[in-house]
């Protein structure tokens, strides 16, 4: 099996979800079925917010996978176990994409669980995911995409504040903890747009019992 990859990097922090703030590598995998990566489309797809490149990238093997995150040193202070080495309580890893369960299936979720101390993957929730160690938690920012109901029952939610409130509900049923994080605009958090998007999380956050998610990745300026 190959994977269509994007981009595999770090050290850097985990900026959303539970583990945020928390150190770890990413493995961006290519392609998604809520946008096709193209600036003329943007507009006018599920997620007309989004500035993330997962167009292209490269076919690897799981264990070419595995090597590039071996390669990658760990963050200051933490010891170099790294992947192979088995997990440092430390380190983890993000899977992401694009859409990242249009690729990922059990052998891959199966070896970065045994590679770190815990695994988030970032979905739209749109497709399944495959059987996957304890240590592997699905994190759900659920999108509006015509025909592909979100049918993932996630660890948590990570509802966009307000293009996905519609989800709201939903997530809140659930009895999983449900993170509000504000649609950021394309001129970043100095838009008044990003201040209205805030505030209306801050009052679901103190009306709901929801939690704040403010992508600190972006906020302190790493990837």
């Amino acid at each position: 099996m190959a994977y269509q990859v994007k981009s595999i990097f770090g050290p850097t922090l985990q900026g959303e979800g539970i583990h945020v703030g928390m150190p770890c590598l990413f493995v961006r995998l290519a392609g998604c079925n809520a946008w096709d990566g193209r600036a003329e489309t943007r507009a006018t797809s599920a997620c007309p917010y989004c500035d993330t490149d997962f167009r292209g990238g490269e076919r690897l093997a799981l264990e070419q996978i595995l090597e590039r995150l071996r390669g990658l040193l760990p963050p200051p202070g933490v010891p170099s176990s790294g992947p192979g080495a088995g997990p440092d309580p430390r380190l983890g890893c993000v899977l992401t994409g694009g859409e990242p369960l249009l690729q990922a299936d059990a052998a891959l979720l199966t070896a970065l669980g045994e590679a770190f101390a815990w695994v988030d993957i970032e979905t739209n929730g749109t497709r399944s995911c495959p059987v996957r160690p304890a240590n592997v938690f699905i994190s759900c920012s659920p999108k509006a995409i015509p025909g592909q109901a979100v049918v993932v029952e996630p660890d948590w939610w990570k509802i966009l504040i307000p293009d996905q409130e519609g989800f709201l509900p939903r997530a809140l049923a659930s009895q999983r903890p449900v993170l509000v994080q504000p649609t950021m605009p394309d001129a970043g958090a100095s838009d008044p747009q990003y201040r209205r998007n805030l505030e209306r999380c801050l009052t679901l956050c103190f009306t709901q019992g929801c939690r704040l998610s403010i992508q600190v990745h972006k906020v302190i300026g790493v990837d």
